[in-house]
């Protein structure tokens, strides 16, 4: 009887689970981040917003005379998604943070990665929990607003010059979360410790807004304010929903979306140097 050789063959799920291996990683991690009562208290806290502009809209279709003060057109759902922008980054601070940094520092990623887990479901199934947080404070919320404004005010949403509407909330949405998201994990990954990974992410984003100030004030350089995230998702949101924006936010909305993908190219760049199944000790 012939003998053939036997190597190493690597353990793979099987077919039907291998598209959703990150699942596991994604529910543990959003298990672990809601388990905190502070964090669901800053969840809850994002709705809040959603609530006020129901009001606006109930005052309105009451009162048709209020809309001169408070509009309810189809810029009170951009606005809405760039008011939520702030408490985005707080999530990724508060929720972000630690994904990547305290697998580093226990030695977690390296039990996950000899499992049949490849790099890329380890990064996927991490990055699922920071957009599942960022959408449920900004997609869902900015959904159901629209939804309640289609039951509350039919006249002024069933239009059909506003067809564009849903869609534009669905893509500023996704803009946001996946910049965010992949900004924070990438963050964390540099960091065996979720506090500094947090501070991190924090320096960077309001870094990045201080720089941009100081150039425009005092070398009146208009280029710097591509540095602004927080400027470029909104230039997106600005061009979806008419938003007319402050002359020292305003940004093309080709550099800004050039920006975001350079952005997103960087931080793929970073996981992949960091996300390793095996460590290097120097």
């Amino acid at each position: 009887m012939p003998i053939y050789e036997q190597t190493y063959r690597r353990y793979e799920a099987r077919g039907p689970l291998r598209a959703v291996r990150f699942w596991p990683i994604t529910r543990e991690a959003l298990r672990l981040v809601l388990a905190k009562r502070a964090f669901l208290g800053l969840l809850l806290v994002g709705w809040v917003p959603m609530l006020a502009r129901v009001v606006q809209i109930y005052i309105v279709t009451r009162f048709p005379e209020a809309n001169r003060v408070l509009p309810i057109d189809g810029k009170l759902f951009g606005e809405f998604l760039n008011q939520q922008l702030g408490l985005s980054v707080l999530l990724m601070i508060f929720g972000g943070a630690g994904l990547i940094a305290n697998d580093l520092r226990t030695g977690a990623i390296l039990v996950y990665l000899s499992r049949p887990l490849t790099r890329r479901d380890y990064v996927i199934g991490k990055l699922s929990v920071l957009l599942l947080l960022n959408l449920s404070v900004t997609l869902a919320p900015a959904l159901l607003l629209y939804v309640v404004g289609l039951g509350l005010a039919p006249e002024q949403y069933l239009k059909l010059d506003l067809w564009w509407l849903a869609p534009a909330i669905v893509t500023q949405s996704l803009v946001m979360s996946f910049s965010l998201s992949l900004l924070s994990l990438a963050v964390s990954s540099l960091s065996r410790s979720a506090r500094v990974a947090g501070l991190g992410f924090f320096g960077l984003f309001a870094g990045l807004e201080m720089a941009r100030g100081v150039l425009r004030s005092v070398f009146d350089a208009k280029w710097a304010t591509l540095l602004s995230l927080q400027a470029d998702i909104r230039a997106i949101g600005a061009t979806l929903f008419g938003i007319t924006m402050r002359r020292w936010e305003q940004v093309p909305v080709l550099d800004a979306g050039l920006v975001l993908l350079a952005l997103a190219g960087v931080c793929l760049a970073l996981l992949r140097s960091r996300v390793r199944a095996v460590e290097i000790v120097r």
